[in-house]
């Protein structure tokens, strides 16, 4: 990919620069607002080359949130106690030596998310469970107590050696909460969680700079503390002492990047599915919505799109077949990197220390295929045309110029303008990438691109994408047009435009694998993109293009796996499988209790649609198979829409009256994805029961967009 992300603006240090009630100035660094407006100003005119730039349209990032920002794409790694325990927040009371990769390797996680482009890593060094990755002077559980390596391993410390040996930036999450520590809601956990701050940063940073620290926001509940077995909560903002904790990072490494607690330097953008606001500003306030900001920002935060290649964090072998699809994967960076944002991507490492092949070989078709689309930049070497220019420094050429840091800037009055870009001859194209230059902050607020056709007329470009703001990156994706030229018309912008580089492609057609669901009554439905062949199996196998043509909605009421793949029926080219596996129909379930509930949509096989059960009415929902079956599990899916609410987090589960499982989702709120309860052994029964004892966001009725039972 040809975007420039390679300049180093000047160094201003602290927090973004931004308005204050008192003034302007960069928190934590005493700092006022003429000395901060006269060093941005002589970066904005050294890097304009001549003329006077334009002033600041506050808030602007630091030098060190631009540098954050350029990296784009960085992993996650998650590994720990929960994998073992095949769980994604451990209750904190299983012995250390449950911990044994049989063989893990660093090395491994860091050339594999090298490879697929990723700039950095972040490691989950201590999850919820309070087991800790590293030797920790500072407590016993931990890896030095384990069977791995004599309990002579170092995780951190191997991760550490790896990044630097394979020259990746470095990143550490150490969860706030600890479900395992006895003294977790007293003042002396606090000591304990600002003492492993310092003892992760002196003794594992001496040899890497630090990019980003994770403060977790999962904080207090159940655990078992200790032994003591209860429930605790806490204040975070004043418990866990953040600003002391940042202060002390900041001073080993004051360029790296916050994430979480009382002074962060970026946000999370409020979802774990890996995507931003269409309208996307990193200005940010209290109150803001974090999939969007807001143009009246007080703060420079920009996003962090936060994902797992699977719908788990951690590691379980059930979801070996729901590894994210390409396709979906493809639009993950369209809707972080491509709206402003960066892509923070998740690994689970599997139960032998490395990263499962299934989801090393995904992640590398990911980014061949972002390199097929981004390969050639149809504008290179074009000098467009604009109908207003600051002056020489700030050229139309800059735009197509190779130069991070030079721009096009328009005069002081003009907060719109027009760009246009002529081909020697008829191009296609349908993708359109641009960035502004974000250190004098972000400026455009609405724009529209359109192409030349073959008759000369000006047509807008045919896309469902909502073109408000820019940022440091924007990409546009759209039908492809035959053009002979590209307009973009900015219409609105918060002051003088400052556009530093705009790119144009021809992507090759992704091949998108085909939906698969099932109705209650157990017909299937295959669905593809238009124009697409649907080639299917229903006996396990791999489809083909030779497989049965999918014609029209068959019947399958009973157990299976149906297969699926999408053919382009000119070219031959062939789709990734869609696989999903069903149970027994649910046509015949019918609900006890509530009495005179029906409860359709908790069984309709359709995710989109939910039934609530009001917990004031009753708080167990009693529901019929209509026969006798050897159950050995169910799936509970919550309400996901994006007014959804009460995700059930504590549950116990009934068969013909007798309980079989109880439990909690966790992480069920953030990540509101379907939930497998495997019972400890089978049960033959007729009747299930479920018994809701807490949502995670507290609501007054409980969701069930899809509920499933497993059978042997």
């Amino acid at each position: 990919m040809n975007s420039r992300g390679s300049g180093q603006p000047g160094a201003i240090r602290g927090r973004g620069l931004q308005p204050r009630k008192l003034g302007f100035a960069s928190a934590g660094s005493g700092i006022i607002r003429p000395i901060l407006l006269g060093i941005v100003a002589l970066a904005a005119v050294s890097c304009g080359k001549k003329g006077e730039a334009p002033e600041p349209v506050y808030p602007v990032p630091t030098p060190a949130q631009v540098n954050w920002q350029k990296m784009e794409t960085y992993a996650f790694v998650h590994f720990g106690l929960n994998t073992f325990n095949d769980l994604e927040w451990g209750y904190g009371d299983t012995p250390a030596e449950t911990f044994d990769p049989t063989d893990l390797d660093a090395e491994q996680w860091v050339r594999i998310i090298k490879a697929a482009g990723f700039k950095g890593i972040i490691l989950t060094a201590k999850h919820h469970d309070g087991f800790n990755l590293w030797p920790s002077k500072y407590t016993e559980y931990s890896v030095k107590n384990s069977p791995w390596r004599g309990g002579k391993g170092d995780m951190v410390r191997d991760l550490v050696n790896a990044c630097r040996k394979y020259g990746l930036k470095f990143g550490l999450y150490l969860s706030p909460w600890d479900r395992n520590h006895a003294d977790y809601g007293k003042p002396e956990y606090t000591e304990y969680f600002q003492n492993q701050i310092q003892e992760l940063i002196t003794e594992y940073c001496d040899s890497i700079e630090l990019f980003e620290y994770w403060f977790d926001g999962a904080n207090g509940g159940d655990g078992y503390y200790g032994g003591a077995r209860e429930k605790r909560s806490i204040d975070p903002n004043s418990y866990y002492q953040y600003e002391r904790a940042v202060e002390f990072i900041h001073s080993k490494f004051p360029d790296a990047m916050i994430f979480g607690g009382t002074e962060p330097t970026i946000r999370w953008v409020g979802n774990e599915e890996g995507w931003a606001g269409q309208t996307d500003w990193a200005p940010f306030k209290p109150g803001d919505n974090p999939h969007y900001g807001s143009p009246d920002g007080t703060e420079w935060l920009p996003a962090e799109c936060d994902v797992s290649i699977r719908p788990g964090w951690f590691y379980h072998p059930r979801e070996d077949h729901q590894v994210r699809s390409l396709s979906h994967l493809v639009n993950i960076y369209y809707q972080s990197v491509g709206r402003n944002a960066t892509l923070l991507m998740n690994f689970p490492v599997a139960l032998s220390g490395k990263i499962h092949p299934l989801d090393s070989a995904r992640i590398m078709e990911w980014r061949r295929t972002l390199d097929e689309q981004f390969e050639t930049n149809l504008l290179a070497g074009i000098k467009p045309t604009v109908n207003n220019e600051r002056g020489s420094g700030f050229k139309a050429a800059y735009i197509t110029d190779g130069d991070w840091d030079s721009y096009w800037a328009t005069e002081d009055t003009v907060k719109t303008g027009t760009v246009e870009f002529r081909f020697d001859t008829v191009t296609p194209v349908n993708r359109l990438l641009l960035q502004e230059y974000i250190p004098l902050g972000q400026r455009v607020a609405k724009f529209g691109v359109e192409y030349l056709d073959t008759l000369g007329k000006w047509q807008p470009v045919d896309t469902e994408d909502t073109m408000t703001t820019v940022g440091y990156k924007r990409i546009i994706r759209f039908g492809t047009a035959a053009a002979k030229a590209l307009r973009v018309n900015f219409s609105e912008s918060r002051g003088p435009l400052c556009i530093n580089n705009i790119e144009a492609y021809l992507a090759p057609v992704l091949m998108v694998e085909p939906s698969i669901r099932r109705n209650a009554e157990g017909t299937v439905f295959i669905s593809a993109a238009p124009g697409a062949e649907i080639r299917y199996t229903t006996d396990g196998t791999a489809p083909t293009a030779k497989s049965p043509l999918f014609r029209e909605p068959f019947g399958m009421a009973r157990k299976g796996t149906v297969k699926a793949v999408a053919v382009d029926p000119t070219l031959g080219k062939v789709s990734p499988v869609a696989s999903h596996t069903f149970d027994i129909p649910t046509a015949a379930f019918k609900v006890v209790t509530p009495a005179g509930e029906k409860a359709a949509a908790a069984f309709d096989g359709n995710p989109s649609t939910a039934w609530y059960l009001l917990l004031s009415k009753s708080r167990e929902l009693v529901f019929d198979l209509g026969g006798t079956y050897t159950v050995t599990g169910l799936t509970y899916t919550p309400d996901a829409n994006r007014w959804g609410m009460g995700p059930v987090s504590k549950y116990r589960i009934f068969v013909d009256g007798r309980e079989v499982a109880y439990g909690e989702f966790s992480n069920i709120k953030a990540n509101p994805i379907e939930q497998v309860v495997t019972f400890a052994e089978p049960v033959r029964g007729s009747r299930i029961g479920f018994v809701v004892d807490a949502t995670a966001d507290g609501a007054a009725s409980a969701s069930f967009a899809e509920l499933n039972v497993l059978t042997q």
